[in-house]
């Protein structure tokens, strides 16, 4: 385009500086190089020779396949005189689509060829650059105004034409005016979300053609949330796994919207926060110790909220771990454990019972001294079957056929105080201990039952020559029976 103008340029200097009295005919355009149908091309034209002639002077305009001779006009000329001449403008059609250019011809009567000139080139094309402009975007159930604009090849304006808007499936004509046209759409409060093509077709009367095409994004409206849960009742040390799912105004999910996800606790303390992304998983460790109850989740996005329930079961129970002298007791419940255990210490076929009152809250541990509770040996040590830890069995190297809450050949020291070792020495007559200090303190009756025992069997004990001698009749100081094979000789 640029090139054309400049050989114009070029053209017009060359003529200004050629003699006048050299013969010429000059084909002068305006300042375009490209045309729409419809658009009219008015040359300006002018003619001198340097002798008189009388003829005819013709215009023709050549396009790729076209050519027509649309201008002819008797002409008298005299020498060194220029005559301008008035070319009516010509219409550009379809037919002339393409490269095209002016070529003049001039006559004598006799048909001989005086002179001829050509124009530069210019382009006739039948395109509208068209265009969508303006917010492209909405809710559903709003009106939107489609707006759009229409300029010729030139960039120039459509003067005049018409537009054909498709949207989901339904067209809209819009007249375009200046190279304008706009329409209103009302979306369907059930419009799927989403980008939908929006197509706009510009027309006019000669054939001039122009489309635009761009994606109308529907934005998705959210009304409900679903928290869908794999367990909602667990036991204390499960993981909790809820997918958490948006769905728009048609049901449909939304994906890569995050939801705010919040875990409360029975008494409402918020325990866990965390944003999770539509369709994805929340996660939650509980806690071996987690109170039993009734918990809360609650997700949200924007006024959208879901509040579901989730339950952790009560658990009472205890774990024991056995390691040398000790046995290491602690509540592995979610509740408080109160109650009595026993232990059970089994040597050469005599089974000592160890009682204990257990109280404790969870995640409370207590030690059992066994040292303190049996004398010194080696014992099978048997543990409570609901109570057993697995680090039992880890720790003892057991074969697998023994039972995992038995545990084989601990040797275990005696750290009694002497107190224990005398009443557990007078209840050794039945082959078994049955109480412990642990067990005695927690009956008071039977402890002061013991202590009475233990005195009057010591004092018995160490009483017993001292009562057979009283039975007998003897005296302390009699000692005649220390002589009683002594024979005396009589003296005279």
């Amino acid at each position: 385009m640029k090139m054309l103008k400049r050989l114009f340029i070029l053209q017009f200097l060359f003529l200004a500086i050629i003699p006048i009295t050299l013969a010429e005919i000059t084909i002068t355009l305006p300042e375009k190089d490209i045309y729409n149908l419809g658009e009219k091309i008015a040359p300006d034209v002018s003619v001198k020779q340097d002798k008189d002639y009388d003829g005819v002077f013709s215009l023709n305009i050549l396009c790729d396949n076209y050519d027509l001779q649309y201008y002819t006009i008797p002409l008298s000329l005299e020498a060194g005189v220029r005559i301008q001449l008035t070319v009516p403008e010509l219409s550009l059609s379809s037919h002339m689509m393409g490269t095209c250019n002016l070529k003049s011809n001039f006559k004598a009567l006799d048909r001989e060829s005086i002179d001829s000139a050509s124009s530069i080139t210019f382009l006739v094309t039948n395109k509208i650059n068209t265009a969508l402009i303006g917010d492209l975007e909405s809710k559903p159930g709003k009106n939107v105004v489609i707006i759009g604009e229409a300029k010729k090849h030139s960039n120039e304006f459509l003067s005049k034409g018409e537009a054909t808007i498709s949207f989901n499936n339904d067209e809209f004509k819009a007249e375009v005016v200046s190279g304008k046209f706009e329409h209103t759409i009302n979306l369907a409060n059930d419009v799927k979300a989403g980008s939908i093509p929006i197509t706009a077709k510009v027309t006019d009367k000669y054939g001039n053609y122009g489309d635009a095409i761009t994606m109308f994004r529907v934005i998705p409206v959210p009304t409900r949330i679903e928290n869908r849960f794999e367990n909602n009742i667990l036991m204390p040390g499960d993981n909790l796994k809820v997918r958490i799912t948006l769905y728009d105004h048609t049901d449909e999910i939304m994906n890569e919207s995050k939801i705010s996800a919040k875990i409360f606790s029975p008494d409402e303390k918020l325990l866990a926060e965390k944003n999770i992304e539509s369709l994805n998983y929340l996660e939650f460790q509980t806690e071996k110790t987690q109170i039993p109850g009734d918990y809360f989740l609650l997700s949200a996005f924007e006024n959208i909220k879901e509040q579901n329930v989730f339950t952790i079961q009560a658990v009472r129970k205890i774990s024991m771990v056995q390691e040398e002298n000790f046995v290491h007791i602690e509540n592995a419940g979610n509740i408080d454990y109160d109650g009595e255990t026993t232990i059970i210490l089994e040597k050469d076929n005599k089974k000592y019972l160890i009682n204990k009152k257990i109280d404790l809250k969870p995640g409370e541990k207590v030690t059992i001294d066994l040292s303190k509770e049996v004398p010194q040996g080696t014992y099978d040590i048997i543990l409570p079957e609901d109570a057993i830890s697995e680090s039992n069995t880890n720790q003892s190297g057991n074969a697998p056929e023994v039972a995992e809450n038995v545990i084989k050949n601990v040797s275990i020291d005696d750290n009694r105080p002497l107190l224990k070792k005398t009443a557990d020495g007078m209840s050794a007559v039945t082959g078994a201990v049955i109480s412990t200090a642990g067990y005695i303190a927690s009956k008071p009756a039977l402890a002061a039952t013991i202590l009475i025992l233990i005195i009057l069997g010591t004092v018995a004990r160490y009483s017993k020559d001292a009562i057979i001698d009283k039975i007998k009749g003897k005296k302390k100081n009699d000692t005649s029976h220390l002589f009683k094979d002594f024979k005396f000789e009589e003296r005279k």
